[in-house]
């Protein structure tokens, strides 16, 4: 009986040493699963900074262009009795 438990808790632990294994492998491999044409960091752009009207704290719609190779955008107050507007900056 002695050597049944022995040997049942070497088995117990080569299960859970190969477990621990095989959710590990399967956990790097996840990350490459998604080999498209398109690489996937190509197409992620930045997210356009947001800006509130420095006189009436609206939140300000933004328009962005580009010169040459930079981008800049520049933001305007939505609300019609404000004049609010900050100038172009470098995106």
């Amino acid at each position: 009986m002695k050597k049944m438990k022995k040997l049942a808790a070497l088995v117990l632990a080569m299960v859970m040493a190969f477990s621990l294994m095989a959710v590990t492998a399967a956990a790097y491999g996840a990350e490459h699963e998604h080999d498209c044409a398109v690489d996937s960091e190509e197409t992620i752009q930045p997210r356009i900074p947001a800006a509130q009207c420095p006189k009436c704290g609206t939140g300000m719609t933004s328009h962005v262009y580009q010169i040459g190779t930079e981008y800049y955008v520049e933001f305007f107050c939505p609300r019609s009795d404000c004049d609010g507007y900050l100038p172009g900056v470098r995106w």
